[in-house]
């Protein structure tokens, strides 16, 4: 046997052991990879009345697709090579913008301007209109922030294929309305935008604000409710201990923490019931504050609000549920109700139904 012929066998064998390893490797070695989803699990011959199961090959194929080994250092080395070589994400959710920064997919439309039509801004500024009325007839003080979306606060990170930002958007349609119906908000976006280039809002991996952004709206929070209590923004320190969720999406099973501003101001509190994290439905929290108490109807966004506001106030109750139940107003001990969303998600506002 010639050189020619032997080295040609060597890469048939070599090609052969390479699709071999991931099935094969299945009988030793299991792969670890984060999921927002249910793999499959190993299909059975018979089912459980004890027939032949039909689709069992069917089902096989789509378990040796989901579990085969080194699937997730796959995956990882994908996404890396896209990432740092290509500049392209391996998940349409995330979009890779300028020196570091990621932004979220489905912020996308609002960036480029796509609006809701006028009749629906206007029935939703009608709604909210209500609902303040609702509350305050209820002798509780109502108060809206719209959260804006980080590439409304940052578009000089957006890659440059997806053009400048709109200066018409959702948001800023509907806070004019709000305006001009005298609906008690606070305008976020222009307070979040005038100090950005004091120090940082938002973080660069991850689709939320970080602690100096939540702080300095909460500041405005008060204000617009009366109340004294002002947070610093200066004297923090920085720890890397936040886990981001763009970065989770393009690298699911990587174990990476970005940076945080962290302060040590924060007042005791405590958590009513057992807390299982602050994704929770509902959170309440009690302290010896002297600022009343409130009812806040929040998204993720509140994550970064509750630490400081809990001790802020004597008892708060956080809800996170869709739709919005306004029957807890009624129903909540309070003297102020703050609506919070994030920029994306305002037509969710509009599905608001007053109590008969």
């Amino acid at each position: 046997m010639n050189k020619e012929r032997l080295t040609a066998w060597g890469f048939v064998i070599v090609f052969f052991i390479i699709c071999i390893i991931p099935s094969a490797g299945m009988l030793f070695y299991h792969s670890e990879l984060a999921e927002n989803r249910t793999l499959s699990e190993k299909p059975k011959f018979r089912t459980e009345e004890g027939k032949w199961n039909q689709d069992f090959f069917e089902e096989l194929q789509t378990y040796v697709s989901e579990h085969f080994a080194f699937r997730g250092e796959l995956v990882e080395a994908d996404s890396f090579i896209k990432y740092k070589l290509l500049r392209t994400p391996n998940d349409d959710q995330v979009v890779i913008g300028k020196e570091g920064w990621l932004f979220f997919g489905q912020t996308l439309a609002d960036y480029v301007g796509v609006t809701l039509p006028d009749e629906e801004i206007d029935k939703i500024a009608n709604t909210l209109l209500e609902v303040s009325q609702y509350v305050e007839h209820m002798g509780k003080k109502p108060l809206f922030v719209i959260v804006p979306n980080k590439n409304s606060i940052y578009p000089e990170y957006m890659p440059a294929r997806f053009g400048s930002r709109a200066e018409c958007r959702n948001l800023t349609l509907l806070q004019e309305r709000m305006t001009d119906k005298k609906i008690p908000f606070v305008d976020a976006y222009h307070l979040l935008t005038a100090y950005k280039d004091t120090e940082e809002v938002y973080l660069h991996e991850d689709t939320h604000w970080n602690h100096t952004g939540a702080r300095l709206v909460l500041n405005e929070i008060y204000a617009a409710f009366g109340i004294s209590e002002q947070y610093t923004l200066t004297g923090y320190t920085i720890e890397k201990n936040h886990e981001p969720d763009l970065y989770k999406i393009l690298f699911p099973s990587s174990e990476y923490f970005e940076a945080q501003h962290i302060y040590e101001d924060n007042q005791q509190y405590d958590y009513v019931g057992r807390l299982h994290s602050l994704d929770d439905i509902k959170i309440r929290t009690t302290s010896s504050a002297q600022n009343g108490s409130i009812l806040v109807y929040r998204d993720s966004f509140g994550r970064a609000m509750i630490p400081f506001m809990g001790g802020s106030f004597s008892q708060a109750v956080f809800n996170r549920s869709t739709p919005y139940d306004l029957s807890i107003i009624e129903n909540t001990e309070c003297d102020y109700v703050l609506f919070e969303i994030v920029e994306r998600n305002l037509q969710d506002l509009g599905q608001m139904v007053i109590p008969e």
